[in-house]
């Protein structure tokens, strides 16, 4: 999908998962255990790591790895000699 390889969409999504990751409407609430006798916070994050995660895999394979693909597969520019660590200490 082309949404994917949009740079705007991942900005997008990735704010929103900072702004729920703040988790402000809760700061308040008394802690309560619920499944596993953990506090009911615990799933939210783990839930938000999981999407997270699964961003970041789309993000790489989709919109990433095209950039590299584009980088690696431009030609060199010819006539330009190429400046290596050794040229750089003998300028000095």
């Amino acid at each position: 999908m082309k949404i994917f390889q949009a740079a705007s969409f991942w900005w997008f999504s990735f704010t929103v998962m900072f702004f729920l990751a703040l988790d402000f409407w809760t700061w308040k609430q008394p802690i309560t255990l619920s499944w596993l006798n953990l506090p009911s916070w615990v799933f939210y994050f783990v839930g938000l790591q999981t999407i997270l995660a699964l961003a970041l895999i789309l993000w790489a394979r989709k919109f990433w790895s095209p950039l590299l693909r584009r980088q690696t597969t431009q030609p060199a520019v010819t006539g330009v000699p190429r400046s290596t660590p050794q040229d750089e200490t003998e300028r000095r």
